[in-house]
C-alpha cells in the first residue's frame, strides 16, 4: 500500500496511507486532554496509525504503552512509526481485538483512552473503503465494548479517556456508568465561537464517586478560519488545560 509521510514537528514524522484513514484533529485533542505520570502504564484502544502514542511520546511522560489495533496493516504501519521515531522502548504495538484487551496486554494499568467509531454500523455514508469503514463505523466494535475493555484494564482509581461525537454521549456516559467508569471531567469541543460542539472529551474513573465538571469549551477556530490561540497553544505543547489533576 501506498504511504506518504507527514511532518508532526522538526524532529518527528509518521507514516499514513494515502488510501486510508488519516489523524484528525480529534487526535490531536485527545493526545492533549490525557493525563499520565511518569511511571504510568497505558493501553490504547485502537491505535491507527499510532498518532496518539507517538504525540504522548513527544510531549508527556510515561513508563509504558500498549497500543491495540485489530487491523493487520495498521498495526504494521503504527509499529514503523513507532520505530521511525525512536519510541519502541516505552510503546508496543499489539495486533487484536480490543474485545480481547485482557488477554493481549498486562493489566492492571493506570490509564486507558481510545477514539473509538463515531459511526453506527448502517449510519450515514457508508465508505467503499474498508479500511476508513472500519475505523469510522461499529463494525468491530461499539462504545460499550471499550468501555467494558477499558474497565477490565484498569486498576481501582484509573483514568478512562475518551473523545467522542456530542449527539452520541448519552450512550457513551450508560456505558462509561454501566462498567463503573465514573464521568468526572467533560469539555465541549467547538469548531468556532458561535458553532454548536461537535465533539467531547471526557475522563472518568474507575470505581470513583459521582461528580463530573464541565470545564470550558474548546473552541478550534477563529472568526477568518485560522487556529484560535488556545488550539494553536495546543499544537504546540500538547497539552489541555482543563483543571489539575490530585495526585
Amino acid at each position: 500500500m501506498a504511504k506518504v509521510l507527514h511532518k508532526l514537528d522538526e524532529a518527528h514524522s509518521l507514516y499514513q496511507y494515502t488510501d486510508g484513514f488519516s489523524f484528525g484533529t480529534d487526535a490531536v485533542l485527545l493526545s492533549a486532554f490525557i493525563r499520565c505520570r511518569k511511571g504510568d502504564v497505558g493501553v490504547e484502544l485502537g491505535t491507527g496509525t499510532g498518532i496518539i502514542p507517538l504525540l504522548l511520546s513527544i510531549h508527556k511522560e510515561f513508563r509504558k504503552l500498549y497500543a491495540l489495533e485489530i487491523q493487520k496493516d495498521y498495526a504494521l504501519l503504527a509499529r514503523e512509526n513507532v520505530e521511525l521515531n525512536g519510541f519502541s522502548e516505552k510503546v508496543e504495538v499489539v495486533e487484536g481485538d480490543l474485545k480481547q484487551a485482557e488477554r493481549l496486554v498486562p493489566a492492571p494499568c493506570d490509564f486507558v483512552f481510545s477514539n473509538p467509531p463515531y459511526m453506527k454500523k448502517e449510519s450515514g455514508k457508508v465508505n467503499d473503503n474498508e479500511k476508513k469503514r472500519i475505523a469510522r463505523h461499529e463494525i468491530h466494535c461499539d462504545v460499550d465494548d471499550v468501555c467494558r475493555s477499558a474497565a477490565s484494564l484498569l486498576q481501582d482509581k484509573g483514568n478512562f479517556f475518551c473523545v467522542y461525537r456530542t449527539d452520541r454521549m448519552p450512550e457513551l456516559f450508560f456505558a462509561m456508568r454501566k462498567y463503573l467508569l465514573e464521568p468526572k471531567d467533560l469539555v465541549l469541543v467547538c469548531p468556532k465561537a458561535e458553532s454548536e460542539p461537535s465533539l467531547i472529551l471526557v475522563r472518568g474513573v474507575k470505581g470513583a464517586m459521582p461528580g463530573l465538571k464541565t470545564r470550558k469549551p474548546f473552541v478550534i477556530q477563529d472568526e477568518k478560519g485560522e487556529k484560535t490561540e488556545e488550539c494553536q497553544r495546543l499544537y504546540d505543547t500538547g497539552v489541555l488545560e482543563y483543571g489539575r489533576q490530585k495526585s
